[in-house]
């Protein structure tokens, strides 16, 4: 496993981390599903043992996902372990009355903090993000002062906010708080490349580059007529329209890349090593929900990094596209 500096944090975090969404479950929040379907938490557990000692020591989960059972199961995991590993999580989504919602308040984030701790059985938060915010209140809420003062107690070590528009990204950068950026990238999401990467890194802001198989559509796991269960959120997040978009286009970078059909353990490693071929990047956030996954993640970290004549195909391919180009949306 190679390490990069998350940005201003100074954390030496590894390049693979374990994005801890999918082993949350299944998640309903105001009638939309938002979880990845039923996850055995033994084998939730043992993909995330299992990435820890293959080096991840860096773990990204939010307390929604699964009702905060993704956070307890870090916790059960790495409840021994967490002075060589580290956590982020996030705050903000709240469901009231039925209906879903942000809570960017002071009393809402301290004791949503504070809530998380005890789930993940740790002394402090390593970094703590607001998730997904408006451009508005990125721009104009008092967030900084909150997390801010969670930092002068010792609850959290550095925060930062994750993000799903490039002009989000661009609000938290000139508004110049927080460390570390999270935000969707990956070989068929090239948007936030523009400018949004490139000042990050002049600023020394980490990035954390979620989504990077597309819910596994740069794995090459589906066909464009795959449906995916109600209790998986690509049911309604990656509906069949889209997938009639993207997963042939995944598949001219499958052939791009000279990898065979069928064989997603190696588009997945080239997807992977496709992020991490942008410097502004510290760290990738795959998910996994068994040991065997959590190899097949980690392996993207050795050999050599991909070819730049293939990084500068898949940029010409994005550029060249109308669709990619205006994907500006997702998880």
């Amino acid at each position: 496993m190679q390490y990069r500096t998350l940005g201003q944090t100074g954390l030496k975090v590894s390049e693979i981390s374990f994005g801890a969404w999918a082993i949350g479950g299944t998640s309903e929040a105001a009638g939309t599903q938002w979880g990845w379907g039923e996850t055995p938490e033994r084998d939730a557990i043992a993909a995330v043992r299992r990435a820890f000692e293959l080096g991840v020591n860096f773990f990204d989960t939010a307390d929604v996902y699964g009702n905060g059972r993704s956070e307890q199961i870090l916790g059960k995991a790495l409840a021994s372990d967490w002075g060589k590993a580290m956590v982020a999580s996030k705050v903000g989504n709240v469901v009231r009355n039925g209906v879903g919602a942000k809570d960017w308040s002071r009393a809402h984030i301290v004791r949503s903090c504070e809530a998380s701790l005890k789930r993940l059985n740790k002394d402090v938060i390593d970094v703590y993000q607001l998730h997904n915010p408006v451009e508005h209140d990125i721009r104009h809420g008092d967030w900084p002062e909150t997390l801010e003062l969670l930092q002068q107690q010792g609850k959290i070590r550095w925060y930062g906010v994750s993000v799903f528009l490039p002009e989000e990204a661009m609000a938290v950068l000139e508004r110049g708080k927080g460390q570390v950026i999270q935000l969707a990238y990956n070989a068929l999401r090239l948007e936030m490349e523009e400018s949004v990467l490139p000042l990050a890194q002049k600023k020394n802001v980490g990035i954390i580059a979620r989504v990077p198989l597309y819910y596994g559509i740069l794995a090459g796991k589906f066909k464009p007529d795959a449906i995916f269960p109600l209790n998986d959120h690509r049911s309604h997040t990656l509906p069949p329209e889209t997938m009639r978009e993207l997963v042939p286009r995944a598949d001219r970078l499958r052939d791009l890349a000279h990898i065979a059909p069928g064989d997603s353990a190696a588009f997945g490693q080239w997807s992977l090593k496709f992020i991490l071929a942008n410097p502004a990047v510290s760290t990738v956030i795959p998910g996994a929900r068994n040991p065997q996954q959590a190899e097949k993640n980690c392996a993207a970290s050795a050999g050599a990094p991909l070819p730049k004549d293939q990084v500068a195909a898949v940029q010409d391919v994005w550029r060249r596209d109308p669709y990619l180009r205006a994907l500006r949306t997702g998880l």
